[in-house]
C-alpha cells in the first residue's frame, strides 16, 4: 500500500519526504532478505506478492529517475 501511495504521490506531482524514501529502501531490502532466507522451502503465493512488490518498487524508481519528482527536505 505504501508503494502504491507513493506513485500516486508522484504523478500527482506533490513531494515524497525521506520518510517515503526509507520506507521504500527498507521495504525493498526485506524483500530481497526474505527472498534469500527462504531459497529451501518458499510458499509460492508469498514468493509471488514478494516478487510483485519487488516490482512495483522497481517501477517506481524508474517513475522517479525519469521525471521531476520534488523531495520535501527539512529546513
Amino acid at each position: 500500500m505504501r508503494t502504491n501511495h507513493t506513485f500516486v504521490r508522484c504523478r500527482e506531482g506533490r513531494p515524497l519526504t525521506s520518510g517515503d524514501l526509507e520506507w521504500l529502501l527498507t521495504d525493498a531490502l526485506a524483500i530481497v532478505t526474505n527472498l534469500e532466507e527462504e531459497v529451501g522451502e518458499p510458499d509460492p503465493g508469498q514468493r509471488e506478492r514478494m516478487l510483485d512488490l519487488l516490482l512495483m518498487l522497481a517501477n517506481l524508481h524508474e517513475y522517479v529517475a525519469h521525471h521531476s519528482v520534488r523531495l520535501d527536505r527539512p529546513a
